[in-house]
């Protein structure tokens, strides 16, 4: 019987293990956000932790294939932090697609497709809490999935803008729990994709979140990797 994803509440506080024996605490928000904290644990001894008392790690959307495939548990004596505003800036990828190369001229090299016909994107305001109407079926920019363009074209050298604003992409597994080991390990918010996207130096330290990214329909090696650090 296959597993089913972790149903959604509103202020769930959850643990998730990005990779194995490596936990990070987490609350849900309005459907699709999730909350991460800067908070990490070798075991899920979480008890009845205060979320309030923790940075904000991240805010990343996700897909139902993160919750079904992730290892996941409900803190039920967890307290939720209800209290606390999170960004409404984001950074919304441009449209297409490109190759990308990582670790030239070495045995490592790697070449592979993501999103963004360019590099870059731009910085935009889109609130997480937003609900369609009857009048107001979708958000107010003519897209219809932002709110606002605060700024167009983002410097590929704005790097305070950069690491201070999370993607709009919807997050899957493993590529999130790889994403947030890399956090623990780094004691950072750091995310390969996002440097990918504005074509940053990637550092030895991704190598297997690049691994994941690059793929692709390659099921031996997806499986290689779930098998070695995620399972």
């Amino acid at each position: 019987m296959s597993k089913r994803a972790t149903p959604w509440k509103e202020g769930k506080i959850i643990s998730i293990e990005t990779r194995k024996g490596i936990f990070v605490l987490a609350q849900m928000l309005k459907e699709p956000y999730i909350r991460f904290y800067k908070a990490f644990r070798e075991d899920e001894n979480w008890g009845k932790v205060d979320t309030s008392i923790f940075d904000t790690l991240t805010v990343t959307a996700v897909i139902a294939q993160f919750l079904k495939s992730s290892n996941i548990s409900i803190i039920k004596e967890a307290i939720p932090d209800t209290k606390r505003e999170d960004s409404d800036t984001w950074i919304k990828q441009n449209s297409g697609f490109r190759k990308v190369k990582t670790w030239t001229g070495t045995e490592n090299e790697l070449e592979f497709t993501i999103i963004g016909e360019e590099s870059g994107g731009s910085l935009v305001k889109k609130n997480l809490w937003w609900s369609p109407t009857h009048g107001n079926p979708t958000r107010p920019h003519p897209s219809g999935v932002i709110d606002s363009v605060i700024l167009e074209d983002i410097p590929l050298n704005a790097n305070a803008i950069i690491d201070q604003h999370d993607l709009t992409n919807l997050a899957v597994y493993p590529s999130l729990n790889e994403r947030l080991y890399l956090c623990y390990k780094l004691d950072k918010n750091v995310d390969p994709y996002k440097d990918l996207v504005f074509n940053r130096e990637i550092p030895e330290e991704y190598s297997v979140a690049i691994d994941i990214l690059s793929a692709g329909g390659n099921a031996e090696k997806k499986e290689t990797i779930l098998n070695t650090y995620f399972r």
